[in-house]
C-alpha cells in the first residue's frame, strides 16, 4: 500500500526518479528542450534537402563541401564574438533573436526556390547567411544551459540535448525524405521556417534568472584573446579540443558526402540518404540515453578519446564496404562514437570553464566543433572527385587513432585534470 502523499512506485516510479526524467521536468529546461527540438527537426529537414539540391544541381563531391564549408566555416569568424556577447549580455536574447533570424534565411530558401530564382551562387549566399547565424546562436546557446538547471546536472543536460540532436536526425531526414519524394523541396525549407519560429516563440515563455550583465575589461579582442589561451592552456580541454578537431575533420565530415556513399552502394534516390542519416543519428541517440556523468573529470576525458577511435575504427570499415546495410550499422557506430566524442567535450568544458568566460571558451569549443567538420568535408569532397572514397578515409583515420593513442598517454600524467577552474 502506497504511503499517502508518496511517489507512484514500480517501474514507473524508478522511471520517474531517473535523473533524465528529473532533469526534463524542470520547467525552463523542459521548453526549452521541446522548442529545441523541434527547432533541431527543422533544421536537420532542410539540410539535408539542401545537400541533396546541391547534388542535383551539380552531382559533385566537392560542392557538396564547399556547401558543407559554407555553413560551417563561418564560426571561424563570428564565433569569437559571439563568445565575448554571451559573456557580456543576455544569452537568452542573443539566442532568441538568432532563431529569428534563421527563421527568415528558411523561409527565403523556399520562396526563392518557389519563384526560380534559387541558383548556386544565391543559394551559397543564403548558407553562409545561415552559418554565421549559428555561429551567433551557439555560444549563448550552449552557456544558457547553466542558468536552466542546476551544475549537478549540466552533464545530464547536455546529454538530453544531444538526445535531442540526434532524435531530429533520425526525425528530420525521414520527413524531409517523404516530402521531397511527394511535394517539391521547397516545401521543406518553408515548412523549416516555421518550426524555426515556435522555438522562438517558447523562447519568449522562458523564466531565467540570468546574472547581471558582467564588467566590460578590456577590448573585445582581448577578451576573445583571454578565452583563446584559457583553452589551449588548460590541459584537459586543451586535448580534448584537439581530438575534436581531428575527430570533426575525419570523422564527422564524412556525413557530408553521405549523397556520394548513398549513389554508389544505395543507388540514386533520396532514401538511400535518408537511410545512412538516419543510421547515424540512432546511434548518436543510444550514446546520448546511456552517456553517463562521472563525479571526476578524468574518465570522462579517456572515454572521450576511445570515443573518437572506435569511430575512426568504424570508418575505415566503411570507406571499404560494397554492402548498403553494412554501410547502415557502421554509420550507426559512427553516430554513437561521435556524439560520445561531442557530449563529453562539452560537458568538460561547460564544467571546467569558469562562469565569467564560459562563453568565449564554449565560442572556441563551437568554433573547432563546427569548423573543423567544414574543413574536412572541403578535403574529403576534393578527394572523392580524384581518387574516391578509400585512401583519405583511411589517411584520416589512422591520424585520428595515432592521435588518440597519444592523449589516452598524456592524460595518464595529468594530476589535477579533475579539480574545476575558478
Amino acid at each position: 500500500m502506497n504511503t499517502p502523499g508518496a511517489g507512484p512506485r514500480g517501474p514507473l516510479g524508478r522511471l520517474l526518479q531517473t535523473r533524465q526524467i528529473r532533469v526534463l521536468t524542470q520547467a525552463n529546461f523542459g521548453l526549452y528542450t521541446l522548442g529545441n527540438g523541434i527547432s533541431l527537426t527543422g533544421s536537420w529537414m532542410q539540410r539535408v534537402a539542401l545537400l541533396w539540391l546541391v547534388w542535383q544541381m551539380t552531382g559533385s563531391g566537392f560542392w557538396l563541401g564547399i556547401f558543407a564549408t559554407a555553413d560551417m566555416l563561418p564560426i571561424l569568424f563570428v564565433g569569437p564574438f559571439a563568445g565575448v556577447a554571451a559573456d557580456r549580455w543576455d544569452r537568452l536574447k542573443q539566442t532568441r533573436f538568432s532563431q529569428y533570424v534563421l527563421a527568415t534565411i528558411a523561409a527565403l530558401y523556399g520562396v526563392l526556390l518557389i519563384a526560380g530564382q534559387l541558383h548556386l551562387g544565391i543559394l551559397l549566399a543564403l548558407t553562409v547567411a545561415n552559418g554565421c547565424f549559428i555561429a551567433i546562436n551557439q555560444p549563448a546557446r550552449m552557456a544558457l544551459v547553466q542558468n536552466l538547471v542546476q551544475r549537478a546536472d549540466v552533464g545530464t543536460a547536455v546529454a538530453l540535448s544531444s538526445v535531442n540532436v540526434n532524435l531530429a536526425r533520425i526525425t528530420g531526414p525521414a520527413i524531409a525524405g517523404i516530402m521531397m519524394v511527394h511535394m517539391p523541396v521547397a516545401w521543406v525549407f518553408l515548412v523549416n521556417a516555421a518550426l524555426t519560429l515556435i522555438f522562438a516563440t517558447l523562447l519568449q515563455m522562458l523564466r531565467v534568472a540570468l546574472e547581471p550583465a558582467r564588467p566590460r575589461t578590456g577590448s573585445v579582442w582581448s577578451q576573445i584573446w583571454e578565452g583563446v589561451v584559457f583553452a589551449f592552456r588548460d590541459v584537459g580541454i586543451s586535448r580534448l579540443l584537439w581530438l575534436l578537431f581531428l575527430g570533426g575533420a575525419g570523422v564527422r565530415a564524412i556525413q557530408d558526402m553521405f549523397p556520394a556513399i548513398a549513389e554508389r552502394n544505395f543507388g540514386a534516390g533520396s532514401s538511400g540518404l535518408a537511410f545512412l542519416t538516419s543510421g547515424m543519428a540512432v546511434g548518436a541517440v543510444i550514446a546520448g540515453i546511456t552517456f553517463g556523468v562521472s563525479a571526476s573529470l578524468a574518465p570522462m576525458a579517456r572515454r572521450v578519446a576511445l570515443s573518437w577511435g572506435l569511430g575512426a575504427l568504424a570508418l575505415a570499415v566503411l570507406s571499404v564496404s560494397t554492402s548498403p546495410w553494412l554501410d547502415v550499422a557502421l554509420v550507426a557506430v559512427v553516430g554513437y562514437a561521435v556524439t560520445s566524442g561531442v557530449i563529453g567535450t562539452q560537458t568538460f568544458v561547460q564544467l571546467r570553464a569558469p562562469d565569467l568566460m564560459r562563453g568565449r571558451v564554449l565560442s572556441v569549443h563551437g568554433l573547432i566543433s563546427r569548423g573543423s567538420p567544414a574543413l574536412g568535408a572541403l578535403a574529403t569532397g576534393w578527394a572523392f572527385d580524384r581518387v574516391g572514397p578509400m585512401p583519405p578515409i583511411l589517411a584520416t583515420a589512422g591520424l585520428v587513432i595515432m592521435s588518440v593513442i597519444a592523449v589516452m598517454i598524456s592524460l595518464r600524467g595529468i594530476p589535477h585534470i579533475d579539480t574545476p577552474q575558478d
